[in-house]
């Protein structure tokens, strides 16, 4: 059975990979990676690519290495750009990658005889198994799966180029905090209920400093000073914005609700952290308590002003049930109506709703 992850199912084409160290350079005849280069990426372009697309990217960030890109997610869910596969290379070579529950393909990598093919046949995926191969002069050389991280950007700044830049990284503090940057995009962009989802949502990638915690053993950990990539969105863009003012206008009109008295402030009066409660004292100025309003003539009536759950979890309800020839979502209305009308008072609110009631616009 052939398994598709997120990101081979829909992608642009691939023109070059973001990479954290600069160039690999040898040693003694043998090929060592690159130093890290810290607060800048290394594009690393792939073979083929059109130069015009080269020159564009130049003219903008006049660099190979940019500090950050201006970019944005192609697709409603950032998990669609998004794949993590468990890989092994001898090499250049990638002989071994499995997902998180099997092998997708297997091969040794020293003679290249297909071991797994398109997830056939099925050998479970086990984190931390080591394979081993015996190389051309008959020594056995051992492997370990290890995560790979890879992320599609695009461009729009490359105008008309319908091309990604594809983040990779095989660290796993990377793996971490890119999981939450995405998450939390991916949250802000649910927020705002836009039918587009994260798509077109302009975000900065860049790479910061933080600290790391190494297991250099079991149950001993080192902190370690780490440069991670991280992506938020543009804090000046005109989406940002849009979601910061809708955000308020969110907390401005609705209101809280709470199921205890809101002027009762006996968490004041003994905080549990060794700190002395404050007993009641005839000494404070005495407020007077707003009069209850008369319930013996009707159960339905809200205990309080801003009793909202009850207004709608209980009234709203039941005049619906007991007014089945008019559609609840015309009693939802009304009571939208009301509650707007009264300043979100629920005792004025269902006042207004009886006095409809029996002024004949509503039965019950």
């Amino acid at each position: 059975m052939t398994h598709l992850t997120a990101r081979q199912s829909a992608a642009f084409p691939t023109v070059a990979i973001l990479r954290k160290g600069g160039p690999k350079t040898k040693r003694e005849g043998k090929e060592i990676m690159g130093p890290d280069l810290n607060d800048r990426f290394r594009i690393d372009w792939l073979p083929g690519v059109d130069s015009t697309i080269k020159e564009l990217f130049g003219a903008i960030y006049k660099s190979d290495q940019p500090h950050a890109l201006h970019a944005m997610i192609a697709f409603p869910n950032v998990w669609q750009a998004w794949s993590t596969m468990n890989e092994a290379y001898w090499g250049s070579s990638r002989f071994a990658h499995a997902d998180n529950e099997r092998y997708q393909s297997l091969y040794n990598p020293f003679t290249w005889e297909p071991i797994i093919v398109r997830g056939e046949p099925f050998k479970p995926f086990i984190p931390g198994e080591i394979l081993s191969f015996e190389n051309k002069q008959g020594e056995v050389q051992a492997f370990k799966l290890r995560p790979t991280t890879r992320f599609d950007l695009f461009l729009p700044d490359l105008v008309g180029c319908f091309v990604t830049f594809q983040i990779k990284t095989r660290a796993s503090g990377d793996l971490i905090n890119l999981r939450r940057n995405l998450a939390a995009i991916q949250a802000a962009a649910d927020a705002l209920g836009q039918r587009t989802g994260a798509a077109g949502i302009p975000i900065i990638v860049s790479r910061r400093e933080d600290t790391v915690q190494w297991h250099k053993a079991p149950g001993f950990t080192v902190p370690v000073k780490k440069w991670l990539i991280d992506i938020r969105p543009d804090s000046k863009s005109r989406w940002a914005q849009t979601f910061a003012e809708r955000l308020a206008a969110l907390a401005l009109t609705t209101p809280l609700v709470v199921e205890e008295d809101p002027s009762d402030d006996s968490d004041l009066k003994d905080d549990d952290e060794g700190g002395t409660a404050r007993p009641d004292s005839a000494n404070e100025p005495h407020l007077p308590h707003a009069e209850e309003p008369d319930q013996s003539a009707d159960p339905l009536m809200p205990q309080r002003s801003n009793h909202y759950s009850f207004f709608w979890v209980t009234i709203v309800p039941k005049l619906a049930e007991a007014n089945k020839d008019i559609p609840a979502q015309t009693v939802k209305e009304l009571a939208k109506e009301a509650m707007s009308e009264t300043g979100n008072d629920a005792i004025k609110a269902y006042d207004l709703l009886r006095q409809k009631i029996e002024a004949g616009k509503l039965r019950t």
